[in-house]
């Protein structure tokens, strides 16, 4: 039982350590860190468990043991929390490690047929397609890019023939109404990443996707994408 509550102790002394050090260097050395680490973004979803972790840090540190032992044992939950904490300061999170990387995702080429590009959509509830001609990104196909294409041609015949060719001026990346594009360096932070999305609106778009490359330029070679799904499934784990 003390092996236990001395593990969590540790790892509150470490995780205070590590706070310290990675986002508050100029504190004073009594000051209490934990209170400030609940308003980094990174730490931000364990708020509350972090709250309660240092009540019972106090607890046992100004209260004596009882015949040598603690009178309170932390959970394993709580262990396992701390050290999480501790891994997310000293080793926090990239956004590419929850991006659907490029060789997972859907891409198409610019004369592929649009029928069929829509049956894979539809069938594995694809949102946004990166178009390609040859090598070179020339825009993304969505359902905004129909709906585009219609407000200008306010008519639409699509055949088995038809490829994506025939929307090419509405599948560029500015060339979207009602949503827009953002990209992001390959070393950007997975907590900047979901701030993009929480500032998600910008000239009356929506912000449909992050797409990942190695300086965040558009015009570089697709490393990954991460949308709101993506955001919350990691929020989740």
């Amino acid at each position: 039982m003390n092996h236990q509550t001395e593990k969590f102790l540790q790892l509150y002394k470490e995780l205070e350590y590590e706070g310290r050090r990675v986002y508050f260097p100029s504190a004073k050395e009594n000051e209490s860190i934990i209170g400030r680490l609940l308003c980094v973004p990174q730490l931000k979803a364990y708020k509350d468990d972090l709250d309660y972790c240092r009540v019972v840090r106090n607890f046992l540190t100004h209260n004596p043991k009882v015949g040598g032992v603690y009178p309170i044992v932390p959970s394993q939950e709580m262990i396992h929390l701390l050290r999480h904490c501790v891994n997310v300061i000293v080793n926090p999170p990239l956004a590419i490690d929850y991006a659907i990387p490029i060789k997972k995702m859907f891409t198409v080429k610019i004369d592929s047929c649009i029928m069929e590009t829509v049956k894979i959509m539809n069938k594995f509830t694809y949102t946004h397609v990166p178009v390609y001609d040859e090598e070179k990104l020339i825009g993304v196909f969505s359902e905004n890019t129909v709906y585009s294409y219609m407000c200008c041609k306010n008519d639409i015949h699509i055949s088995e023939n038809t490829t994506l060719r025939e929307f090419i001026d509405y599948l560029p990346i500015d060339k979207h109404i009602n949503e827009y594009f953002s990209f992001i360096p390959k070393k950007m932070l997975l907590h900047e990443a979901e701030e993009l999305f929480k500032h998600n609106f910008e000239n009356n778009k929506l912000l449909a996707a992050v797409y990942i490359t190695e300086n965040g330029r558009s015009n570089e070679p697709i490393l990954g994408m991460l949308t709101h799904w993506d955001i919350l499934l990691s929020e989740y784990n």
